[in-house]
């Protein structure tokens, strides 16, 4: 990896992370989300992907169900 690309820093992280992705997402393509995720799980971080299926880059149908899934996040992991 080069120096300075956000993937450099996985080891940083110490906290869990959520990550929302939309399968027609043409924004930000898919396998970068997945080869993100993967980078995270070898450092041996908490790491969780959602998909939703159909939806693109800002969630329009889904946003009540993304939003749902990480305020339990949040209830999972700030209490």
């Amino acid at each position: 990896m080069a120096r300075g690309l956000p993937l450099t820093y996985v080891d940083r992280v110490t906290e869990p992370l959520l990550i929302h992705h939309g399968t027609a997402d043409t924004t930000c393509p898919i396998r970068w989300t997945r080869q993100t995720v993967t980078a995270f799980e070898k450092a041996g971080k908490d790491v969780e992907l959602r998909t939703y299926r159909g939806e693109g880059h800002t969630f329009y149908s889904q946003w009540g169900r993304s939003m749902d899934t990480t305020m339990a996040f949040f209830e999972r992991h700030l209490s």
